[in-house]
C-alpha cells in the first residue's frame, strides 16, 4: 500500500478526488457523496486558521481512510466529524442521515476530543492517560480516523503559534504516536514523530536533515549497486514478482538510531515464505552478515504479530547493507497493522520502563477489515478500571466501581483519613459515590482523620483498605 498524503490536491471543487480515491479503493461512491455535501454545507464559510476553506481538512481526512481500507461507514464518518463541534449540526442529525454506526463514530471522535481537550500530560501520569483514551473508545475505527486527523494537523501547523505546536508535539510523543503503535499503524507514527521531532528539537532535527541529505547521493549510487545485485540474484533463481525497495529512514527514528545513517537500508518483496528463505540464502551464500544482527520473525513472529527477516550485510567497497526479507502480504501488515508492536518493545523493557503492567497492551487491537459488520472493528479495553482527573489534570486509574473514599486514598493516606466529600464536576456528592471515568474530582477534607470501621464497606481498592485498616489500628491502640 501506498498512501497519497498529497496536501494539495484540491481546487475549488473538492469532490472528484474524493470520488476518485473512493472508486480506486472500491468504495461505494453514493453514499460519501452525500455527507461529501452534507459536510460541504455544514461547514460553508468556516476557515482554517491558515485560511484555507475548513471543508479541506474534513476531505483530506475521508481521503486517507479511505486508502487505509476501513470501510465506507469510516469514510462517512470522517467527512463528518467536525459537525458535531464545530456546527450546529447533532448527533441525532447525523444519525437520521446516515444511521446508527456513522452516528457512533462520529459521537466517539467527539467524546474523545471532549474527554481529552485542556488535559495537561505530565511524564508522571502519561501512561494512566493513554489508558484512559482507550477506555473511552470500543470502536477502533474512531482512533484511526483521529490519528488521521492528528496527522493532517501536524501537516499544516505552521500557521499556529508556536505555542500551540509545542502542545501539539508534546502530545504527539506523548499519546498520538504509542496510539498509532497500539493500533499498528507504524507508518503513521513515524510521520507524527518527525513532525513533533522537528518542532521540539529544531536545531538537532535541521542538522540529521542536512547530514542525511549528504549522504543522499552516496546512498542512492550505492542502493542501485545493491538492487542491480539482487535482480540478477533472483533473475538466476527464477523469483519472478518481487520489489526492491530502498527504505526510508523517519528523521526522528534516525536520530535515536543514529548507526542507520551509516547503512544503506534495503527492503526486499516477495510472494512466498519459501521466497524470502531463498533470497536470504543466496545473500548470506555470498555475503558475510553480522550474527548479532540477525533475526527470524517469519519463524518466530514478535508477540504483535510482525514478520520479516532481517540481516545486516557486509558488501562490497566497506559498504553495510541492512536487509529486510518479507512477502507482499507481511509487509502491509506490518506497516498498517493490526498490530501492537508497543507491547513487545515495553516487554523487552527497550523503552526504559518495566513491562511489568503493560500485558493489557497486547490484548489492545483484534480487529479484521474487509468485513461488513460493525463488531469486527469493536475493541474491548481496561473494562476493569476508570481513569478519573485532579484538579491539576493528572489522571488517576482505579478499579471499576471505586468510589471517592478509594479517589482520596489513591491521592495520599492523609487526605483519605480526612475525606468528608467531594466536588465531582463541581457538584457536592458524598464520600459513598461511584465514580466514572473522565470525572473531574476535588476532596473535601477536614482538619483532623474522622475514619471509620463502616468506611470498609464502600471501597473497593485494596489500597484503600490497607490504610484504613491501619488508620482504624492506630486509634484503638
Amino acid at each position: 500500500m501506498t498512501l497519497d498524503l498529497d496536501l494539495n490536491i484540491f481546487s475549488e471543487n473538492f469532490w472528484p478526488e474524493l470520488e476518485k480515491v473512493a472508486i480506486e479503493n472500491n468504495l461505494p461512491v453514493a453514499e460519501i457523496q452525500k455527507a461529501y455535501d452534507y459536510a460541504l454545507l455544514a461547514h460553508q464559510g468556516q476557515r482554517r486558521e491558515s485560511g484555507e476553506a475548513y471543508i479541506t481538512h474534513p476531505i483530506w481526512v475521508a481521503k486517507v481512510c479511505a486508502q487505509l481500507g476501513v470501510g465506507e461507514k469510516a469514510v462517512v464518518a470522517a467527512l463528518l466529524h467536525d459537525c458535531v463541534e464545530d456546527t450546529n449540526i447533532t448527533v441525532n442529525d447525523i444519525a437520521n442521515e446516515f444511521g446508527d454506526e456513522v452516528a457512533l463514530l462520529v459521537e466517539g471522535m467527539t467524546e474523545v476530543k471532549k474527554k481529552t481537550s485542556g488535559i495537561e500530560i505530565h511524564q508522571t501520569n502519561i501512561e494512566v492517560f493513554r489508558r484512559f483514551l482507550f477506555s473511552s473508545v470500543d470502536d477502533v475505527r474512531v482512533l484511526i480516523i483521529r490519528l488521521v486527523d492528528k496527522l493532517h494537523n501536524g501537516m499544516t501547523i505552521k500557521s499556529l503559534s508556536p505555542e500551540r505546536q509545542i502542545k501539539y508535539a508534546k502530545r504527539v510523543f506523548g499519546i498520538y504516536g504509542p496510539v498509532a503503535e497500539y493500533v499498528g499503524l507504524h507508518y503513521f507514527k513515524r510521520l507524527l514523530e518527525d513532525i513533533a521531532f522537528k518542532i521540539l528539537y529544531p536545531k538537532e532535527a535541521k542538522e540529521l536533515d542536512e547530514r542525511i541529505s549528504e549522504r543522499k547521493r552516496e546512498e542512492i549510487k550505492a542502493l542501485g549497486l545493491v538492487k542491480n545485485e539482487i535482480n540478477q540474484m533472483a533473475a538466476i533463481n527464477h523469483i519472478n514478482n518481487y520489489e526492491i525497495q530502498g527504505r526510508i529512514k523517519s528523521l526522528y527514528g534516525s536520530f535515536l538510531k543514529k548507526k542507520l545513517l551509516d547503512r544503506v537500508g534495503v527492503r526486499i518483496l516477495v510472494e512466498s515464505v519459501a521466497d524470502c528463505y531463498t533470497v536470504l540464502g543466496l545473500l548470506h551464500a555470498k555475503f558475510e552478515y553480522l550474527p548479532n544482527e540477525f533475526d527470524d520473525y517469519i519463524s518466530s513472529p514478535k508477540p504483535n504479530g510482525y514478520r520479516s527477516i532481517q540481516t545486516t550485510l557486509n558488501w562490497k567497497n566497506k559498504l553495510t547493507v541492512e536487509v529486510q526479507i518479507r512477502t507482499f502480504q507481511m509487509h502491509e501488515f506490518n506497516e498498517f497493522g493490526p498490530a501492537s508492536h508497543i507491547a513487545y518493545k515495553m516487554s523487552k523493557g527497550t523503552t526504559g520502563v518495566s513491562g511489568v503492567g503493560y500485558e493489557w497492551v497486547k490484548e489492545l487491537v483484534n480487529w479484521q477489515t474487509g468485513g461488513d459488520k460493525i463488531k469486527n472493528y469493536r475493541i474491548s479495553v481496561l473494562d476493569k478500571f476508570i481513569y478519573v482527573f485532579t484538579p491539576k489534570g493528572d489522571t488517576i486509574q482505579l478499579p471499576k466501581g471505586s468510589t471517592v473514599i478509594d479517589f482520596a486514598y489513591q491521592i495520599h493516606s492523609n487526605l483519605g483519613d480526612r475525606c468528608k466529600g467531594a466536588m465531582i464536576n463541581n457538584n457536592y456528592k458524598g464520600i459513598d459515590t461511584v465514580l466514572k471515568t473522565g470525572d473531574l474530582i476535588e476532596i473535601i477534607a477536614t482538619k483532623k482523620p474522622i475514619v471509620n470501621k463502616n468506611w470498609l464497606n464502600i471501597v473497593v481498592s485494596s489500597n484503600a483498605r490497607e490504610h484504613i485498616r491501619k488508620a482504624i489500628h492506630l486509634t484503638e491502640t
